[in-house]
């Protein structure tokens, strides 16, 4: 127990010192990026609390997002108490899913009577280089992990304790968690533990479980695609069909012919020796898992009893792996389930070289395991940044992450213009991203992109372009609406300019609000001099 708890101690030190004492303010993460990601889940959980409904706005226009609104919902308690239009709700929801994951590992283990188990598996995952990176992130990846080890968790109980409820239970959290990750799906296959379930009934109270089971996920999963069927018309239809119908229309979503890219993706990973830039390397290090983690999984193989636990454990991850590998889509952090749920294999040899040492059974076998345990804490060797760089320790650079990130262009950006002109709302024209501005910006205010070259450019069902800002522009002007536009800094600002839509009797001008942080311009009506030549109205 008291192995456990020092183990237990030590995990929640670490994440404290990687990932809740980040300064996120003097970070670039404010930037809510990958685009369109994180800014359409900030937006659609600020459109849920303030107007009851998921929506982003693009200018006037409330307009469906290409993701499920069940990530936005656990943003919630976070914005209702959070200072400045709770732009770090996406980040607390994240560390506070991350601690309860921590707590929840340890109690788990506590439960079924392995405290040693429970402190080991809690190193194993604070330490793991996904999940550090995915609790400093804004983006739904960690909840659904999270929300695929309670599911498994929850099975486990079951059959341990000889309950049902457990199992409906994980049913019912399975079932939900499509409005998290639709992929989630592919793990519904843990269910069939209802089927083996240890218990001499009557066939067909047996059957009438196995039946009602199926009932409850099924009854869970629907506010999934209903939700579709509202928004889109069909109940398998999504927000990508809407946004990128042309992506979605030319890829075989699952296709043999998508096995080669996933399979190198994921030997890249166990090789340490990934050279793309991915979103792990906007929270972290770039890395998802090092290769002594892999080892230490392997090792756990033959720990495992072939339980009716097992069973169900290893059909729903193998369907959900064989799933994601064959998904045209290739990015490593589609797997953070599997990463997940691979701690819980990595632990048994771990688990058994500490009771080994506690017994002083001293042999090469159990050193063996302990080396690749440690290698496997301090996440050596690996490859971290970008360009890559390899032979790093996980663990040194997770804790000097904040040190080397820079400040937030975009957030500072709509800042300093916020303070600049919270007094006289109007139209923004910008290129950061409308969805992000709209909520961040006062009420009044309303933003759209300077032209056709946005993030949302791709629906067949909405468009904005160079007419449609021409056109917004003209209808404020005759309302009498001030018009700005807030291209962000750099070294082509007068080609960002350039990009301006034109307005007859009209002359963009650069403010003298304007600082290092925010190019501020002001559409200002032209007069003429009594010599005919057209200067600004001031």
């Amino acid at each position: 127990m008291v192995t456990g708890v020092l183990c237990f101690i030590l995990s929640l030190f670490f994440y404290y010192g990687t990932v809740l004492r980040v300064h996120l303010k003097r970070t670039d993460l404010l930037d809510l990026g990958p685009y369109p990601d994180a800014v359409e889940y900030f937006a659609l959980a600020n459109s849920i609390l303030k107007e009851g409904a998921p929506a982003i706005q693009i200018g006037y226009d409330k307009l469906p997002s290409r993701y499920p609104p069940g990530y936005p919902l656990l943003m919630i308690p976070w914005l209702r108490f959070l200072p400045h239009n709770g732009i770090l709700a996406p980040f607390r929801t994240n560390q506070m899913i991350g601690l309860l994951l921590l707590t929840g590992s340890f109690v788990f283990y506590l439960a079924i009577g392995r405290p040693v188990a429970g402190g080991l598996v809690t190193l194993l995952l604070a330490t793991q280089p996904a999940f550090i990176s995915f609790s400093r992130s804004s983006m739904s990846d960690l909840s659904g992990a999270a929300v695929a080890a309670l599911s498994f968790a929850l099975v486990y109980l079951g059959l341990a304790w000889r309950r049902r409820w457990p199992i409906y239970c994980a049913a019912v959290v399975l079932g939900l968690s499509l409005c998290i990750r639709s992929q989630l799906l592919f793990l519904a296959p843990l269910l069939l533990t209802m089927a083996l379930f240890p218990a001499k009934d009557s066939w067909p109270r047996w059957l009438m479980h196995c039946c009602l089971v199926l009932v409850v996920f099924t009854a869970a999963s629907t506010p999934y695609f209903i939700f579709n069927m509202l928004e889109f018309g069909q109940p398998l239809k999504t927000g990508y069909d809407f946004w990128v119908p042309g992506w979605t229309e030319s890829h075989q979503l699952f296709s043999l012919r998508n096995v080669p890219p996933q399979i190198r993706m994921i030997w890249s990973e166990v090789a340490a020796s990934w050279d793309q830039f991915r979103v792990a390397n906007l929270f972290g290090t770039g890395t998802y898992v090092v290769p002594a983690f892999i080892c230490l999984s392997a090792l756990g193989l033959p720990f495992v009893r072939m339980t009716a636990f097992a069973f169900s454990a290893f059909l729903a991850g193998g369907i959900y792996f064989m799933a994601t590998v064959s998904y045209f889509y290739v990015d490593a952090r589609l797997y953070l389930p599997i990463f997940f749920l691979l701690v819980a294999l990595a632990v048994l040899p771990a688990e058994w070289a500490v009771l080994e040492a506690l017994k002083l059974r001293f042999s090469i076998s159990m050193i063996g395991v302990f080396i690749i345990f440690l290698l496997t804490c301090i996440g050596y060797p690996s490859q971290s940044g970008f360009e890559p760089k390899r032979n790093r320790s996980q663990v040194w650079d997770a804790l000097h992450y904040a040190s080397g990130k820079q400040r937030s262009r975009r957030y500072e950006a709509q800042e300093e213009f916020r303070r600049s002109f919270r007094n006289t709302p109007g139209i923004v024209l910008s290129d950061i991203d409308a969805p992000y501005l709209n909520v961040l910006l006062p009420k009044p205010f309303v933003a759209a992109p300077i032209d056709n070259q946005h993030n949302y450019c791709y629906s067949r069902l909405w468009h904005y372009g160079k007419d449609e800002a021409v056109r917004l522009v003209q209808s404020g002007l005759r309302h009498s609406t001030p018009v700005y536009a807030l291209p962000l800094p750099s070294k082509h600002n007068d080609r960002e300019i350039q990009r301006l839509p034109s307005i007859q009797g009209y002359t963009w001008r650069r403010s003298e609000k304007s600082g290092t942080k925010a190019v501020i311009m002001t559409l200002t009506k032209t007069v003429s001099d009594q010599s005919g030549t057209q200067q600004p109205d001031r």
